[in-house]
C-alpha cells in the first residue's frame, strides 16, 4: 500500500488509486498516515480536522469519515489496516508505506552519503527522496494543522533540493542545474542561498553577465521588500565576480560542507 501525502492525498494499492471522495476521510488519513502504527486520539484528530471550527458532533464525524476511510481500504483488501483503540485511531502501515517517511529516510541516507564525501550515492538519494513529491504537500486538507505541516514541509523540500543542487554541484554538473535554479529563484526571490547557487551555476556555465545580473535582482528585492541588503557571503561573492575571480567565496565551502549544513535542518 501507498499513502501519499507530498500533494493531493491518496491511498494507492498495486499501481490503483483507491477511491477515497470524502474530504474528512482524506483528512483523517493524512492526520493517522503522520503517525503511522501510533495511536491518534480522537482529541488530537479534532484538532487535525477541523481546529477551532469543530462540527457539532465532532466524535460521530470522526466515525463517519471512518466508515468511509475502511470504504476505500476494503476495495484492496485493507480494511484491517484503520483499528480503533483506546479513544482513538491507528493506522497499521509501515512508514515506508507513506511516502512522507520514505521522502525523510532517503534524505537521512543522503546525508550519510554526503558526511561520507560519496556524491554518486547522495545524488541518487536525493533524486529518491524528491521523486516521490507531486505537488503542494496535503494539498486538498484544510485545517490550520495542515498549513503548518505544509509549511514546515515545503521548508524542508527547499533545503534537500538545495543541497542536491550542490552536491551536483560538486559532480560538476552546473549545466543541469541552472535551470532549475533559476526556477527556484524566482519562487523564491528573497532567498540568497539560491541566489548564491545561481551565480555558482551560471558562471560556471560561462554566463558571467547573468551571475552579475542575479546578484543586482536579489539585492533589488531584499532592499525593497525587506529594507535590507545581501548578507556578507552574496556580497563578497558579487565583489569576487566584479574581480574574475569567479564566485570563489561562495565556492570556498566545500560540498560535503554546505549540504550537511542544509541537511541538519530537515526531519
Amino acid at each position: 500500500m501507498n499513502v501519499r501525502l507530498l500533494g493531493l492525498i491518496e491511498l494507492a494499492d498495486r499501481g490503483r488509486t483507491l477511491p477515497l471522495p470524502s474530504a474528512r476521510a482524506r483528512a483523517l488519513l493524512a492526520s493517522l498516515a503522520w503517525q503511522p502504527r501510533t495511536v491518534v486520539t480522537d482529541a488530537v484528530l479534532m484538532e487535525r480536522i477541523w481546529g477551532s471550527e469543530l462540527p457539532d458532533n465532532p466524535r460521530d464525524s470522526i466515525y463517519t469519515a471512518a466508515k468511509r476511510l475502511r470504504r476505500g481500504l476494503e476495495v484492496a483488501g485493507h480494511t484491517h489496516r484503520l483499528v480503533r483503540l483506546r479513544g482513538g485511531y491507528l493506522l497499521d502501515v509501515d512508514p515506508a508505506e507513506v511516502d512522507v517517511h520514505r521522502f525523510r529516510s532517503q534524505v537521512a541516507l543522503a546525508r550519510d552519503a554526503v558526511r561520507r564525501g560519496y556524491l554518486c550515492e547522495a545524488n541518487d538519494a536525493f533524486g529518491t527522496a524528491l521523486g516521490d513529491w507531486t505537488g503542494t504537500a496535503l494539498a486538498d486538507v484544510d485545517s490550520t494543522w495542515a498549513a503548518q505541516c505544509r509549511e514546515m514541509l515545503g521548508r524542508e523540500r527547499l533545503l534537500v533540493q538545495l543541497a542536491g543542487i550542490e552536491v551536483k554541484l560538486g559532480l560538476d554538473r552546473h549545466s543541469e542545474v541552472a535551470p532549475e535554479l533559476s526556477e527556484l529563484a524566482a519562487e523564491h526571490p528573497l532567498d540568497e542561498g539560491v541566489a548564491a547557487l545561481l551565480m555558482v551555476a551560471l558562471h560556471r556555465c560561462g554566463l558571467r553577465g547573468a551571475a552579475l545580473a542575479v546578484y543586482a535582482d536579489t539585492r533589488r528585492n531584499l532592499v525593497r521588500e525587506l529594507g535590507v541588503e545581501p548578507g556578507d557571503a552574496l556580497r563578497r561573492a558579487h565583489q569576487e565576480l566584479l574581480g574574475g575571480s569567479g564566485a570563489v567565496a561562495v565556492e570556498c565551502a566545500s560540498t560535503t560542507e554546505t549540504a550537511s549544513a542544509r541537511l541538519r535542518l530537515v526531519g
